[in-house]
């Protein structure tokens, strides 16, 4: 079945029925794949790839289809780009399990295959990387393999394929409102962790959409109306449990010694998270979903406000003994890594033995990206101590 590509709404329609028709046919796949997060970026950069790609590549989203329910930031979008619902592809739908071993991938907002992919395949089938977080040394020989430091991933996906962006039709406006919702929400709205790759991408799709002829009762172009949309839609989040909350914007990683650490990011602070429930439901919330996840530390970073107003925290959790003064050997590294890292309100949710510490963080530019290397590089670098003790008794 052919690709049609007049639209991102006929291009996701006839994506997905023309694998679910090659599913039948003993023949190499070619998919793209985000993070398991599957926030604004990783969506967009799976589709973006997906279609400026000239060989049939199929974009999946690394959760099942039930957890798009926990995103209205995505349905908020798809409105916008007419893209239904029904057209999108999840890890379990169809399952990856149903894929061909010869499956070809390619990683966006990732750079290495991830638990749930490593299943079902190896390094080898990796064939493309575009990603702006640490590189962790995955498929050295994909191509291309793009990891640079960057604001949003789509930013770097839309300037590599900026030579074939399509020269006529609507889905100009489209891909150009895609690229930008990622690229300004990573950014909020340029004012922070912006690069170049960012500046050029949105100068370069602002353009196109500036060219284009405003539709009879349209609107002329309005950034700010435009991200304003996408943020209030992103932060819709009152209404949901704390399971739904730490699950929403989460990510984890199995370390070659067989820890696991995961981090949720939330839109809100930790003081509206224990007040919502009380400290005590708070934190066995937290430990309940760490303990479903089989975790070894656990951490939740939040965020709140914009411009002046915007604000960081960080919570670290160590579940059992044995990696317990992870949370000293990274407040050690946050402190050389200029984390800027204060006490959470005198202590208030710090254990007395060490194993939980909360803070402010006022290096407001480190997202993610940048705690998760220095908390999973504290945890091995404490275990390789401890294997190396336990080795000479």
């Amino acid at each position: 079945m052919s690709i049609i590509r007049t639209s991102l709404g006929q291009f996701m329609s006839t994506t997905r029925a023309s694998l679910l028709q090659s599913l039948k046919a003993p023949k190499p796949l070619h998919i793209v794949i985000g993070n398991e997060s599957v926030d604004i970026d990783s969506f967009a950069s799976s589709i973006l790839y997906a279609y400026y790609t000239p060989t049939p590549t199929a974009p999946f989203l690394s959760m099942p289809r039930a957890d798009l329910a926990l995103r209205p930031e995505l349905h908020h979008l798809l409105a916008l780009l007419q893209i239904s619902p029904d057209d999108l592809l999840f890890a379990n739908d169809p399952p990856l399990s149903a894929l061909p071993k010869s499956t070809r991938i390619a990683l966006v907002d990732h750079n290495k295959l991830e638990p749930a992919l490593r299943v079902f395949f190896q390094d080898a089938n990796v064939r493309g990387i575009i990603d702006h977080h640490e590189d962790e040394g995955g498929s050295p020989n994909a191509k291309p393999r793009i990891i640079e430091t960057s604001g949003s991933c789509a930013s770097l996906v839309t300037n590599y394929f900026k030579e074939v962006f399509p020269t006529t039709g609507v889905v100009r406006g489209e891909l150009a409102r895609l690229g930008l919702a990622a690229a300004l929400i990573d950014t909020t709205n340029l004012t922070n962790k912006v690069t170049e790759h960012d500046l050029s991408a949105v100068e370069f799709l602002e353009s196109v959409i500036n060219a284009m002829p405003v539709e009879h009762g349209g609107e002329k172009w309005d950034r700010q109306k435009f991200f304003n949309g996408i943020w209030d839609s992103k932060n819709d989040i009152d209404h949901m449990p704390l399971r739904d909350l730490l699950r929403k914007d989460w990510k984890e990683w199995t370390e070659d010694n067989g820890k696991k650490v995961g981090i949720a990011a939330i839109l809100r602070d930790l003081s509206w998270l224990q007040d919502r429930q009380g400290q005590d439901s708070f934190l066995q919330g937290v430990k309940s979903w760490a303990e479903e996840r089989e975790l070894d530390l656990v951490s939740v970073m939040t965020t709140i406000g914009q411009g002046d107003e915007f604000k960081r925290e960080l919570m670290v959790w160590a579940l059992n003994d044995s990696v317990k003064e992870t949370i000293a050997a990274f407040e050690e590294k946050a402190q050389k890594a200029d984390l800027k890292l204060q006490v959470w309100r005198d202590g208030g949710l710090d254990s007395t033995d060490g194993e939980r510490k909360a803070w402010r963080q006022f290096n407001l530019v480190a997202s993610r990206k940048q705690v998760s290397p220095l908390l999973r590089e504290s945890l091995r670098e404490v275990l390789e101590v401890k294997g190396g003790r336990e080795s000479k008794v």
